[in-house]
């Protein structure tokens, strides 16, 4: 696995040191070991899970460069928040390769929630913090709201949803980078009434294919320019039934 992870790593200019990649082995065996109890992702063929897990979720340092945005001392992106984590996705593999930089998981199932903690203990990953909560809760909680340089989604919701969920979390100047497919056209044109609501704006957009496959993927990455009104998130399950 780690041979594997390392070369196609390689393939798109990043370098995994050893002592990453086992952390990357001990968190794909222990994904393998408890989707086994209970479900966490469908993919569990080591290639797969590579690729579309581990390889996708730290593509995001191709294109955005986090690296280059930061130094001992210095860092743009100090605080990052991963929206409805899942099974830790993006936000597990982007906290192995920025040791330097706080991350806050948020998933609304302990069950899920409990697996990264067993995740972080095993693999002695220092930077990051758990918080069980809806995003529409967590997004009016003054701990949490605009308190983020930076938020990512991947595989949540379409994107007039998203937007509410997760921008709320951003801080103004802060960013915004969502994890999408072939949809993404489809989900802009559907969220210019979300765009204008919200205050933020699409910046920049990089398409790619994953590395040793034919998976095409699009990061987009949105800025927010002021603060959002005071009722934005809407009550928990109302973005999801009628998106802005």
């Amino acid at each position: 696995m780690k041979n594997y992870l390392k070369e196609n790593a390689n393939k798109v200019g990043i370098n995994l040191t050893e002592k990453m990649l086992t952390k990357f082995e001990i968190f794909y065996n222990l994904l393998i070991e408890t989707n086994k109890l209970f479900n966490l992702t469908a993919i569990t063929e080591m290639h797969e899970v590579v690729l579309k897990h581990f390889i996708d979720s730290i593509m995001i340092e191709k294109y955005f460069k986090l690296n280059d945005k930061m130094d001992e001392d210095n860092c743009i992106y100090k605080r990052v928040i991963d929206v409805g984590t899942g099974a830790g996705f993006p936000g597990i593999p982007m906290s192995i390769l920025y040791p330097n930089i706080e991350f806050v998981l948020m998933d609304s199932l302990k069950k899920r929630l409990n697996f990264i903690e067993n995740v972080l203990e095993k693999a002695d990953i220092n930077n990051v913090l758990l918080v069980h909560g809806r995003a529409e809760d967590l997004g009016q909680n003054l701990q949490y709201r605009e308190k983020f340089d930076l938020c990512v989604s991947r595989a949540v919701a379409s994107l007039p949803v998203l937007l509410e969920l997760c921008i709320p979390f951003v801080r103004v100047n802060g960013k915004f980078v969502s994890y999408k497919s072939e949809l993404l056209k489809e989900e802009l044109g559907q969220s210019k009434k979300a765009l204008s609501i919200l205050h933020c704006s699409l910046e920049e957009q990089f398409e790619y294919t994953i590395p040793d496959s034919e998976l095409y993927r699009v990061l987009a990455i949105f800025s927010k320019e002021k603060k959002l009104e005071k009722k934005y998130p809407r009550q928990a399950g109302k973005p999801k039934r009628n998106p802005l």
